[in-house]
């Protein structure tokens, strides 16, 4: 009996580590490409997520998260941002359907490899009398792409991978 426990907790713990795929060590190729790319940046770890090589890091106190293919080929970076730093029209396209005083509670930008930028703002609204999130993709000239409610541990930028 003392056996089988010892083996059921033994593939227990294997099986949980073949998930993880922190600490990666990212091909120097592409670790050179975003070294270039943002040469200011700090707090800098790479992993694998969704067999991409991505990087966190901070830049100017924002955090970002740079997302390459395993072959070293820059797909997107995603950018924490202000509400200010929009383009004026993606705020006023906001404002216009959602009024001044909703309640934001994300904003970042989306930038892509030979792709339009895109702007994410993630704010509270209210649906049939219930407090809801809600998340709306804009291009930069204020056209809006996408609006969903917002889904638990849901990456709206892997619909852009």
């Amino acid at each position: 009996m003392r056996k089988l426990m010892f083996a059921i907790m033994l593939v227990a713990a294997a099986t949980m580590g073949i998930g993880c795929d922190d600490d990666y060590n990212a091909p120097s190729a592409t670790v050179n490409d975003f070294d270039n790319r943002y040469p200011t940046a700090t707090h800098v770890e790479w992993e694998k997520k969704k067999g991409r090589a991505v990087v966190e890091f901070e830049l100017a106190g924002q955090d970002c998260e740079a997302w390459y293919t395993l072959g070293g080929e820059w797909i997107m970076t995603r950018f924490d941002i202000r509400y200010s730093e929009l383009p004026e029209a993606v705020r006023s396209s906001f404002e216009q359907g959602y009024g001044t005083q909703t309640p934001i509670d994300d904003v970042e930008r989306l930038e892509r490899n030979n792709a339009d930028t895109i702007y994410y703002i993630e704010a509270t609204v209210v649906v049939n009398g219930y407090l809801t999130d809600i998340c709306l993709d804009y291009l930069g000239d204020g056209t809006l792409l996408r609006s969903s409610a917002d889904i638990e541990n849901y990456d709206y930028w892997a619909y852009y991978l």
